[in-house]
Formats: C-alpha cells, sequence, structure tokens
C-alpha cells in the first residue's frame, strides 16, 4: 500500500499542485532524508541555518517523524517545500515515488541524499534522468550488512546507487576510510567533510537545574545519555557500568538522565527493571534544543560501539561539560586532543572506572577547553565547505 505524501509550503499543507516555479537567480536543491533522525537531523539543522550564500534554495522530501517536525520547525522559510510521507513502513518506495513526481514539476540543480538509504531511494529518479546526485555518509558500514544473498543484493544495489552520484561526502576520515574498504572505486570521488555543531548555543546557553527539576538530591552527580536507543549506541554498557557502581560503595551516587528515543527503549527500560536500577535512570521525552540541560549535567557518557562523526561530543565539549565517550570509529577522532576520558568501547567496566575518574576531574579541564573546542567544530566551516562541494558540483 502506497500511503498519502504531504506537501507543505510556508507551514501549510498545500497539496502537490502548488510547487512554485523555480527562480532564475537561485540554485535548487532537493534533501532527501528517508530517516531524519540523531545526527542527520542535527547536521541539517545547522548546516542549512548557516548555509552562507543566498543564493540557494531547498526542499525536503522525507518520512514525518518527530524529528522531521522538530527539523521543519527549526528551519522555518530556509526550505520552500517539504514533501513528508507517513512513517508507516513503505518508506522507501513512497519517497522514491514522491521525488519522481516532484522531480516531474519542478528542476533542481542537485538532489543531495543524506545517508545510504536516501541514496537507494534516489536511484529510480537517477537511472531515469540527468539529475545530478550527492549523497552524504551518515553512517558506518559493518560486514554484517552484506551477508548472504540479500546482504550481496543490499550491497549491489547501494553500489549502483552511489556509482549515479556524482560526489560521495563523508563526515569524517574514519568514515570516508570505512566506506572506501567497501566501494574502493568510489575513490575518484569521495570527498570529507566533518561536522561541525552551532558553538554558539552550547557556548553561551543558559545552565538547566537538573536536581530540582527531577526530584534529586544535590549531591547526585547527573550522567546524561543522548541518543537513540538502539545496539550502536552501546546504552546497555552504560546501564551495565551503573550496575558496578552500585555495588561499590565508595562511589559517588549518580543519575542517569535518558534523552532520546528508538525502537528499543521499551526493551532497554526493562532490563533496567529486571536489574533493579529504575530509581537510577530517568527517560525524558523528545527535546528539541538539549543545550541548557547538557551544561546541567555532571558528565556525558557516549558508549557507542561505531559512530561516523557524532555531534554530541562536540555539542558538550563547546559547552564545558565533562565528557566519556568509548574509543569506537569515528567517536574517537572527534576526541582526540580533548580532555575527554576513553572507554574500551563494549567493555562495562572500563566506562564505570572511566565514568568515577571523570567526576572525580570534575569540570575545569573542560571549562578550558571549550574554547578550543568553539574554534574546532564550528559548523561554519562545514557549511562554507558544503557550500563549496554544491558549487563544484552544479559547475
Amino acid at each position: 500500500m502506497v500511503c498519502r505524501t504531504s506537501i507543505y509550503r510556508d507551514g501549510n499543507e498545500v497539496g502537490d499542485n502548488r510547487i512554485p516555479e523555480r527562480q532564475a537567480d537561485k540554485r535548487r536543491i532537493l534533501l532527501v532524508v528517508r530517516w531524519p533522525v540523531g545526527g542527520i537531523r542535527t547536521f541539517l539543522k545547522y548546516v542549512i541555518s548557516d548555509f552562507p550564500s543566498d543564493g540557494y534554495r531547498f526542499s525536503v522530501v522525507g518520512t514525518c517523524t518527530e524529528g522531521m517536525t522538530a527539523l521543519r520547525s527549526e528551519l522555518g522559510d530556509r526550505v520552500d517545500n517539504w514533501i513528508l510521507v507517513p512513517d508507516c513502513g513503505n518508506e522507501a518506495l513512497n519517497i522514491s515515488i514522491a521525488i519522481c513526481r516532484l522531480h516531474r514539476k519542478q528542476t533542481f540543480d542537485a538532489v543531495h541524499a543524506h545517508g545510504f538509504t536516501s541514496a537507494v531511494a534516489c536511484l529510480p529518479l537517477g537511472l531515469t534522468s540527468r539529475s545530478t546526485m550527492i549523497c552524504t555518509s551518515h553512517d558506518i558500514i559493518n560486514e554484517s550488512q552484506f551477508e548472504g544473498p540479500k546482504g550481496f543484493l543490499r550491497r549491489m544495489v547501494l553500489a549502483v546507487a552511489l556509482g549515479r552520484c556524482k560526489s560521495v561526502h563523508s563526515v569524517s576520515r574514519d568514515a570516508e576510510s570505512n566506506l572506501l574498504s567497501y566501494f574502493p572505486f568510489l575513490r575518484g570521488k569521495s570527498i570529507t567533510i566533518k561536522n561541525g555543531v552551532d558553538v554558539r548555543l552550547f557556548r553561551n546557553c543558559e545552565r538547566t537545574e537538573l536536581h530540582g527539576m527531577y526530584g534529586l538530591n544535590p549531591s547526585v552527580k547527573i550522567i546524561g545519555f543522548f541518543g537513540r536507543f538502539m545496539g550502536q549506541k552501546g546504552f546497555k554498557y552504560l546501564v551495565a557500568a551503573i550496575e558496578i557502581l552500585r555495588s561499590d560503595s565508595g562511589s559517588p551516587d549518580v543519575h542517569v538522565l535518558c534523552f532520546g528515543s528508538g525502537a528499543f527503549i521499551r526493551e532497554e527500560q526493562e532490563e533496567i527493571r529486571r536489574k533493579g536500577l529504575e530509581s537510577y535512570f530517568t527517560f525524558v521525552p523528545f527535546t528539541p534544543d538539549v543545550s541548557g540541560v547538557m551544561k546541567g549535567c555532571d558528565l556525558i557518557a557516549m558508549p557507542s560501539l561505531w559512530e561516523a562523526c557524532p555531534l554530541q561530543p562536540m555539542e558538550a565539549l563547546c559547552a564545558g561539560v565533562p565528557f566519556i565517550g568509548s574509543n569506537c570509529i569515528g567517536l574517537s577522532e572527534v576526541l582526540e586532543g580533548t580532555p575527554a576520558l576513553q572507554s574500551v568501547a563494549g567493555d562495562s567496566k572500563s566506562l564505570a572506572t572511566g565514568i568515577l575518574q571523570s567526576l572525580e576531574r570534575g569540570r575545569e579541564p573542560f571549562e578550558k577547553f571549550a574554547p578550543v573546542a568553539a574554534e574546532r567544530f564550528d559548523v561554519r566551516k562545514t557549511a562554507l565547505n558544503i557550500y563549496e562541494l554544491y558549487e563544484k558540483v552544479i559547475g
């Protein structure tokens, strides 16, 4: 079944007969976003908001989710059209149909797919037109994705989709190396443009007082977890680390505030109940702007198993908040040369030790490093590089 697609103009649903004609002096980019979650949503929020040229206009085709609703609010009139398909299990098909229909009504200078599944959704358009295609890789490829006959077919389809692109953009050196290890033929069209964040937001935001908000004793150390509840993010290792700290009578009292969502949140909550750790965790509903609550944490933990180029440590470091992350691919690249400690990925004991050491060190080294982080991770550099990529690819 093909689900109903909605088209929005100036915040109102208008149907698919009101898409404006191209203005001659504007370059038009179609952004395709199958999964507007986590880093992809935040990347678009930062880059489009800081795009250094008024000569570009954007349209978005994507899935209607909580994250996309927040992105629409954040970008406002930066985006002319939002063509959103329901989150109903047929997103890839519906997005492909929406892209092709939109292409018949309006010409775009480039189609920019965000994520591998978005690139595949663009493939029908890529095979039936001369559209200029770009793909931004926001993830790491794992060997398990290509196992068996279905995995082989998945790899071939992705190879065709990426091969149709004029440029494939990776968000870190680690991500590019990972991509080229599977698709070495992309070397001539591969480019690395590192992620960045709105450093002004995180440097200047007011600290949210979290103890009173969540009824916690002022002596309790608050650990923040910001991310989706899925295997990649390593939340179960944080749960196990808290269990280790609970059994250590010399450890400080800690409480984990969980800001995130995901398909496995119920399973994670059930495991916490099974371990008798309910009093150590609070799950917070979706929060579009986490700058103030980040600053209110005593420590932010990111026990991921793999990342491409996470924005969360950049945000925390710009805010001067103590941070501990795993030494996994992508994350270790971001944390290199910062005061953040790195635990062994997938090792709860290492994480528990790192949490204790981080809490003992306190905020001072991170507050001193914050100006350096603001210079290093400024999204305005990223936005300028994306602009230059568009100019090069469009010609």
